[in-house]
């Protein structure tokens, strides 16, 4: 029901409260709020990559998954207190990705099976609630947003691979690549698949999310 739906002739519709703009105070105390926690976790992310890189090659399994987890971490959660950068170009979907068969050939639909079910699900619930929503736009702002975090983590840990490569740690290199693949790899291509479903008027799956 809409509305004022059940309002009678002559009845008057109260126009909805306007929201009190916030103080320009206020939003400068976020603004270096924000500054600051970015700093702080930023010098930590450095901190943590030099730790797990100064002990030479000894567990590189655990080395090249901690060190993903930091950065995937770091990209996803604190960067955005920056701003993702906007290219738009770049979120932009090509032709040969608009069927969705590339995505379903590489496996797409089995990783999304995953981390929708699986533990990793905790980690992004912003989706599945837009999803939800209905809002198109705003679904279309959290592919973007996923999608940005794990491109720049997928970067950085490809230099960190090559890093590690070319100071003669060829086992921290391979595991760092190996884990970078469903840790961010993915992840992208997942985000880029909703999209396509969202344009074709699909649900993120079979079911809906």
């Amino acid at each position: 029901m809409t509305r004022g739906a059940d309002l009678g002739p002559g009845a008057r519709i109260e126009p909805a409260p306007q929201l009190e703009p916030v103080p320009e105070s206020q939003r400068r105390r976020l603004r270096i709020r924000r500054r600051v926690w970015f700093g702080a976790a930023s010098l930590a992310l450095a901190a943590i990559l030099y730790g797990l890189a100064s002990d030479g090659d000894q567990l590189p399994f655990v080395r090249a998954a901690l060190a993903n987890l930091a950065v995937v971490g770091w990209s996803s959660f604190v960067l955005p207190l920056r701003g993702l950068p906007p290219f738009d170009e770049y979120y932009r979907l090509r032709g040969w990705e608009r069927s969705g068969r590339l995505y379903h050939l590489l496996g797409v639909s089995w990783f999304r099976a995953v981390v929708r079910r699986g533990p990793l699900s905790i980690f992004n619930r912003a989706l599945p609630a837009a999803w939800h929503s209905g809002d198109l736009a705003r679904i279309e702002r959290e592919t973007r947003a996923a999608e940005a975090g794990h491109a720049i983590a997928f970067g950085i840990v490809i230099l960190l691979a090559v890093l590690a490569f070319v100071r003669g740690y060829r086992a921290n290199a391979i595991w760092l690549l190996a884990l970078d693949l469903p840790m961010n790899f993915y992840p992208v291509l997942l985000q880029r698949d909703h999209r396509v479903r969202l344009e074709h008027g699909l649900p993120p799956h079979g079911q809906g999310f």
